[in-house]
């Protein structure tokens, strides 16, 4: 049997072997050194037996011997383990340094080191080489970096490094070992917690979004006036995706460290407006437009037929909207004069002829009056066109020819460029009046003047003021003007397709504040029917004695 041993010392077995006479005698001890290790000394080769002490020396059955044979198998691996355990309990109480396993995310291993040198490599590799990675938001088929020293930044290594080391010597017995060997077998990762800015990370999704984002194709249309058809696409979804949620996902990333996973986040689509048949008919229908003639006052330019279309009739096609285009008949709005009917009436007939009076002694004025109306003589106008006074004449400015002369500004009677041109609008207005045609822009002067009619004049101001009409009958207008001793004169030329009177008059005069506030009246006469209408508004300043 095995004796007592110190378990400081080497552990003894008593062990015999059998001698060549029959006897029985002692053999040399095993010695077990303390890192459980086995030492033994060699001996001759015997061809007798061992004996255990305290086995019977007699025959025994071989069924008897194959048990206890298993016996002292089983008995030989235990002595193993305990001694193995007890081994492993010495390595986890007196290893001092961090454990095998432990690392700060998959990429960083701290094993084997301690707990100054874990943290001088945190602070020093580790740190750095985290603030150089960068996150990636993948979004609609296209990659984001974002970079981490941008959003984050390092945390305290001391205490990083502190974790570490504790790892595997908290807690008791049972813990502590139950710890190492998770460290060993299945790793542990320690807590790196970058110090994270929620403001950073949604100020580059928010630029990201922005850059990724995809607007909608909103419904459009294309007429064809040729084959009078007209085509109608629905349209196309945007491509956006949830900045919350990819905010989120970048943090989480961040904070596990998981920089070579992708933070995919999955778009959604931004729905395009739904097809308005009011709108698209009313853009999509477009007036005629008659034959006119250039500036030259020869070529005649031919007339272009416009495109009528129904919201009803857009309704009916698109339907529920499922398909990407539709496509519709249109009907075509003709024009009411051709380049060969045209032709054969262009510039016929007077509309209106007007003059008004100035003094051409007061040179400047006179100058700048005769430069308008040369700028404007021959302007043709041609249906549906507008006639813009500012445009026509041009800046009024020294190297041009104007002089200085007396203009209104600011209720007020001052010298001023080009003083004067305001009787070549208003004499132009007086036409444009009895020729009833539309008028779009028109202001009176602050004072009466005396050159026109009350409440017939039109002042023009460069970049501020213009005055302006449209020709609204079937037929170009020609405006032909001119200056000719102390008389200005306007004459409308065009083509009448009724006999009209026009007569105007003022009425209604009211003072206040300073001012006098007339109404001008139209009174129109077409095949004996006449029509009254209020064609302005109009305040003159009273000028004092």
């Amino acid at each position: 049997m095995a004796e007592k041993h110190n378990p400081e010392e080497h552990s003894e077995f008593q062990i015999e072997k059998r001698q060549s006479d029959g006897t029985w005698t002692s053999a040399e001890p095993v010695a077990v050194s303390d890192a459980g290790m086995p030492k033994a000394e060699v001996q001759p080769e015997q061809d007798e037996p061992v004996k255990i002490a305290g086995w019977e020396d007699e025959p025994r059955k071989a069924g008897k011997k194959k048990g206890s044979l298993k016996m002292v198998i089983a008995a030989a691996a235990a002595a193993i383990i305990v001694l193995s355990a007890g081994g492993f309990s010495a390595y986890v109480y007196t290893y001092d340094k961090i454990f095998p396993g432990v690392t700060i995310g998959d990429e960083y291993k701290l094993a084997g080191m301690t707990q100054e040198e874990a943290s001088s490599y945190i602070n020093e590799e580790c740190a750095a080489s985290i603030m150089d990675s960068s996150v990636t938001l993948k979004t609609n088929g296209k990659e984001y970096p974002i970079a981490v020293a941008d959003v984050a930044k390092t945390t305290d290594s001391t205490e990083v490094a502190a974790q570490a080391y504790k790892m595997g010597r908290e807690g008791g017995f049972g813990q502590r070992i139950s710890t190492v060997l998770g460290c060993m077998f299945g790793g542990r990762e320690i807590s790196y917690d970058l110090e994270i800015s929620e403001k950073a990370v949604a100020k580059q999704v928010k630029a990201i979004r922005k850059e990724a984002y995809v607007e909608p194709i909103q419904p459009s249309f294309q007429v064809d006036a040729e084959q009078k058809k007209m085509t109608i696409d629905t349209g196309t979804p945007g491509i956006d995706f949830d900045a919350d949620a990819a905010a989120a996902a970048v943090t989480e990333a961040l904070r596990t460290l998981s920089f070579d996973k992708q933070c995919e986040i999955e778009s959604v689509a931004v729905a395009q407006d739904k097809v308005d048949a009011e709108a698209m008919a009313e853009e999509a229908t477009t007036e005629p437009k008659n034959a006119g003639v250039k500036q030259d006052g020869k070529t005649l330019i031919e007339a272009v037929d416009g495109i009528k279309v129904s919201a009803d009739a857009i309704t009916k096609a698109v339907g529920d909207g499922s398909k990407q285009t539709y496509t519709l008949d249109v009907e075509a709005n003709k024009a009411t004069v051709t380049a060969a009917e045209l032709e054969k009436v262009l510039f016929r007939d007077e509309l209106a002829s007007v003059t008004t009076s100035l003094n051409p002694g007061l040179v400047g004025r006179t100058t700048n009056v005769r430069l308008a109306m040369q700028a404007v003589n021959g302007t043709i106008v041609n249906p549906g066109e507008t006639f813009s006074y500012n445009d026509i004449v041009g800046e009024r400015t020294a190297a041009r020819g104007y002089k200085s002369a007396v203009v209104f500004e600011n209720g007020e009677q001052v010298p001023g460029l080009g003083g004067g041109v305001c009787q070549g609008s208003s004499t132009i207005y007086m036409a444009v009046l009895r020729a009833d045609l539309k008028v779009t822009e028109r202001r009176s002067h602050t004072f009466q003047v005396s050159y026109t009619p009350i409440a017939q004049d039109a002042t023009v101001a460069w970049g501020s003021q213009d005055f302006k009409f449209v020709n609204n009958t079937d037929y170009p207008i020609k405006v032909v003007t001119g200056l000719s001793g102390s008389t200005v004169s306007c004459t409308l030329i065009g083509t009448k397709t009724q006999e009209k009177t026009v007569r105007l008059y003022a009425s209604g005069a009211a003072y206040s504040n300073g001012y006098k506030h007339v109404s001008l009246y139209k009174e129109v006469t077409v095949n004996g029917k006449t029509t009254t209408t209020v064609e302005n508004n109009s305040s003159y300043k009273i000028e004092s004695d």
